[in-house]
Parts: structure tokens; sequence; C-alpha cells
């Protein structure tokens, strides 16, 4: 093979390397915009938090809005929600802000299940509890006991995954079981 041919090739795989990289972080930042809309975010937010978190470095909103084809002005409101929940952090050089993520994907995953149990299944309950006594009607009594029995089957699994989630500790990027090393 000529030295020609060898470095079109080898053009050709470092070309190929790169697309598949723009791929895969095109991929990452839509995955945590979608993400981020399951915790009540704005996708926005998400796609600039998932930048962020690639870009491994403090970026100008500038940069940010650039790269992922927003206005300054969506990238500007998605800085400040994320600035307010603590997901991102900035800098002030001069005039200018430079922001980085602050990560915390685990965080928000490990808050759902308190979320749902203190927000959605035991105001539930209570309603339901509620129901079955002022029920004159067993058909409709029994329909709402087993609506209960249901609800206290969810309490109970996101009971179990709260009191797994505190005796778990992530140290050293590997997760180990019982209570933390000193």
């Amino acid at each position: 093979m000529t030295v020609v041919a060898r470095m079109t090739l080898i053009r050709w795989d470092a070309d190929d390397k790169k697309d598949r990289d723009q791929e895969d972080r095109r991929f990452f930042v839509e995955a945590v915009g979608s993400f981020f809309k399951r915790y009540g975010y704005d996708e926005v937010d998400g796609r600039v938090y998932g930048l962020l978190l690639l870009m491994g470095r403090p970026a100008t909103m500038a940069e940010l809005s650039k790269e992922l084809g927003l206005s300054r002005s969506a990238v500007s409101i998605s800085l400040k929600r994320l600035s307010r929940d603590y997901l991102v952090k900035y800098q002030k050089r001069g005039r200018v802000k430079y922001f980085s993520a602050v990560p915390a994907f685990l965080k928000k995953f490990l808050q759902q299940p308190k979320d749902i149990l203190e927000h959605e299944v035991i105001p539930l309950e209570n309603v339901v509890e509620r129901m079955i006594a002022r029920s004159d009607d067993p058909v409709r009594r029994a329909s709402l006991e087993k609506a209960l029995k249901n609800l206290k089957a969810l309490e109970c699994v996101l009971r179990g995954i709260i009191r797994l989630e505190s005796e778990a500790r992530c140290l050293n990027g590997s997760w180990k079981q019982g209570t933390q090393a000193h």
C-alpha cells in the first residue's frame, strides 16, 4: 500500500471517529434533555446541563448558545434555573460568567422515590381511606379497599428503595453496602 493510500485510510478513520464522537455527543445532550423533562425541567435545561457535563470545563453563555444552536435568551433562562437548583455554578471573570455543571444525576434520581411517596402516594392513601370511611356502598368500598391495598404495596416498595439508598454509599467510584468507611 502506498503512503498516500495509508494516509487516506488514516484520515477516513479519523473522520469516521470524529463523526461517531459527534453523534454520541449529540445523543448524550439530547438524552440528558429528555431525562431532565422527567424532573420538571425544560428540555433546553437538560441540553444545557448535558453539554456542560461533556465540555468538562467552564463555558460562557455565548459558547453554549452557539454549540446548542439556541438563542442566548433561552440559554440564559436555563442557566438561571439550573443555578437556582444548584445544578450549575459560575465564576465571573471580568464581565463574563463561566458556567460549569455540578454532577447531580444520582441525587436527582434518588430523590424521586421520596417525592413520589411524600407528594403522591401518601396523600392518595389518605384520600382513599377517607372515602372508604364515608362509603356506604359495599361494591365501591371493595374497589376503594383494593386501590388502598395497591397504594400500600407501592408505599412499601418506595420505602424499601429509600432504605436501600440510605444504606448504600458511593466511595471512590464503587458502591459499598453498609456504613461509610472513615
